[in-house]
């Protein structure tokens, strides 16, 4: 059985793997060509239809994916699906500040009549590596669901759609999404080799011991990212989002493990929908009208993004576990 699991662990990455490989060689082909920036589409009904398909990469949208899996399917998948989101997008804000590429020429003014606009440098798009780390993430985690490969080829074609989008709509060229995708499939494979040797380190481990390392390795990466590679592209300072983000994250996941043990696995289908509006409720109310009130200096911003992340990990998991009980 074990031998079974692992066979298509195996296959579910090189499903990945392959699609992000063809991506690869055909945008280097077309590069040596001469069409970096020929997948540029102005039509504004292919803008739009793109511009939705993109949006399924933004922060927002993942935030609330992450919130509906974590109250009411599996809160494993959600925490470590965050985990990798965040720790990408921390390394996708490094690289871009150490290459400092600019976006390429259909990256035009929001002003305009068309198209879209993004802030901060080009290489590699953050977009395409998020999609083959999360999707790549999702793709091996539910390897043994349904048949094995539905899930490998849906969040292939996912991975496709979201990285030929940032193409379609203008705001970065193959190089880009190249260097995302190849990016995320190596971030992808270290985070599969590695957490489970990881995690097993850390569950030997007193409580206060993960108490004080939830603390310390976010501050840290918020700091050091902040005085080494200053960023200056976006309006608001990324390692203060992901430091934030993790903090967060990891807090709530060490406090709900050790006082709550909230299992959304458990709960019937009418709790699950309560929890589901509650918990969605909450979070909107929260993100919508106190998120941008929580404004001024990058400790703002690090404490306003570490309440979504503990919002989702512990706060609504305890609110839950009050209205569920028997």
């Amino acid at each position: 059985m074990i031998e079974t699991k692992e066979i298509l662990s195996k296959r579910a990455l090189i499903i990945i793997g392959i699609v992000s490989l063809i991506i690869f060689f055909i945008g280097v082909i077309l590069i040596i060509l001469g069409y970096n920036e020929a997948f540029y589409i102005e039509n504004s009904l292919v803008q739009i239809v793109f511009g939705i398909i993109t949006y399924s990469g933004n922060a927002f949208f993942l935030i609330i994916f992450i919130a509906i899996f974590s109250f009411t399917y599996d809160k494993r998948y959600a925490n470590n699906f965050f985990f990798i989101y965040i720790l990408s997008g921390y390394i996708n804000t490094l690289i871009k500040e150490i290459v400092q590429d600019p976006r390429p020429s259909t990256n035009i003014s929001k002003s305009a009549q068309r198209g879209y606009a993004s802030s901060g440098y080009g290489f590699p798009s953050g977009h395409a590596q998020v999609a083959v780390t999360n999707w790549g993430f999702t793709a091996y985690y539910f390897k043994d669901n349904l048949k094995p490969y539905i899930i490998p080829i849906i969040c292939s074609i996912f991975i496709f759609l979201v990285a030929i989008s940032r193409l379609i709509i203008g705001v970065h060229d193959l190089q880009d999404i190249i260097g995302g995708l190849l990016i995320g499939i190596g971030i992808l494979i270290l985070f599969i080799d590695l957490k489970p040797i990881a995690s097993e380190k850390i569950n030997v481990l007193s409580f206060s011991i993960k108490l004080i390392l939830a603390i310390i390795v976010p501050v840290l990466l918020f700091v050091l990212g902040t005085l080494f590679l200053p960023e200056s592209e976006y309006g608001i300072n990324i390692y203060a989002v992901s430091g934030g983000s993790l903090l967060g994250l990891l807090l709530g996941q060490v406090l709900e493990d050790k006082y709550i043990k909230y299992e959304p696995s458990e709960l019937n289908l009418r709790q699950k929908i309560i929890n589901l509006i509650i918990g969605l409720g909450l979070l909107m109310i929260y993100l919508i009208f106190i998120y941008g009130i929580i404004i001024g200096t990058d400790i703002h911003e690090f404490i306003r993004n570490a309440i979504v992340s503990l919002i989702i990990t512990l706060i609504m998991p305890f609110i839950f576990t009050k209205i569920n009980r028997k």
